[in-house]
């Protein structure tokens, strides 16, 4: 397949909104990228992870997002589509680094087009999240994806705030993502490249990559993120580094590492007859045994604890979360 870059704006948006959605269907990888207007507060370099995660809330608590850029690849690294959604940014009202604006111009960014012509943001999360809930065991592939994910956490949640702590963030941001790979901190952990710092750029020139696009684009950054990772896929390892973000290296996003929920159950604990349940995001299964997983009553409430597995299969009722 030739490789195209879509520019998605208000216009076109219900159009390519389906056409992701179809392809969804066969790819099952997100390569995704962010544009965003700099950074209020500069991070210095080796800040600790508590320093990091609060100059990354007031950043992106303080900001908005100007571009989304996703590739979708298969699980071989055959690369699909690609789409740059440019959203609706009016620089006389949002918060802005003007350097940073200016060196987004410089790099091909139209700011008139965008404020007359961007996707509102309600309207993008309206419809993404619906896609979201058809299509569920989706991986996400990032580059040096902190502020990548922030930002799209933010969006999607249409809230103003991130969570007040890195494990906070971490736990709503698996509500989203639920397997995660950072390819920065994946080459961090790659024979030849330890303790070498790289970028995006420089890292697609070691592996013989070319650029399709301009760079600082979000579509352009997606898919050379996409290429990359279809390179990489094949020594990345066993999966240990797995929802760990590259300067978040404390807490691992995913659906295995949900909050803990409570399940309302009548008193005393009915017989285990077969019935199906569904939990959070995974299917629903037919049981016909007691639960293995450790419980802890109180009055007529079982707490299930957080544990590391993607889904709790438990014969009940009715489930709360």
């Amino acid at each position: 397949m030739m490789k195209t870059i879509t520019p998605v704006w208000h216009c076109n948006f219900s159009h390519e909104i389906h056409l992701l959605c179809l392809n969804l269907n066969r790819y099952k990888v997100l390569s995704v990228d962010t544009e965003f207007p700099g950074f209020l507060r500069d991070t210095p370099r080796d800040a600790p992870a508590a320093i990091l995660y609060d100059d990354l809330k007031f950043n992106v608590d303080n900001t908005n997002i100007i571009q989304l850029g996703i590739t979708l690849m298969d699980d071989h690294g055959d690369i699909g589509p690609t789409w740059e959604f440019n959203f609706k940014f009016d620089l006389e009202k949002e918060t802005h680094v003007q350097s940073s604006i200016e060196f987004l111009k410089k790099s091909g960014l139209d700011f008139q087009k965008i404020k007359q012509d961007g996707i509102p943001m309600n309207v993008f999360v309206m419809n993404f999240l619906k896609i979201l809930a058809m299509h569920r065991n989706l991986k996400w592939v990032t580059f040096h994806g902190t502020y990548d994910l922030a930002h799209v956490l933010k969006l999607f949640t249409c809230e103003t705030l991130l969570p007040n702590t890195a494990r906070d963030f971490a736990a709503k941001a698996s509500s989203f993502f639920n397997k995660l790979v950072d390819l920065k901190l994946a080459a961090k952990y790659s024979e030849g490249l330890k303790d070498v710092e790289v970028g995006l750029a420089k890292l697609s020139r070691i592996l013989h990559v070319r650029r399709l696009g301009e760079a600082h684009n979000a579509g352009s950054d997606s898919l050379l993120t996409a290429q990359v990772y279809a390179k990489m896929m094949d020594h990345i390892g066993d999966g240990s580094l797995e929802g760990i973000l590259y300067g978040l290296e404390d807490v691992r996003i995913g659906r295995m590492y949900k909050p803990r929920f409570v399940i309302r159950l009548p008193h005393p604990y009915p017989h285990p007859y077969p019935m199906p349940v569904q939990l959070g995001p995974c299917a629903t299964y037919t049981m016909s045994f007691i639960p293995q997983i450790p419980v802890h009553q109180h009055g007529g409430n079982y707490v299930a604890p957080m544990e590391p597995q993607p889904c709790y299969f438990m014969p009940l009722p009715h489930v709360m979360m």
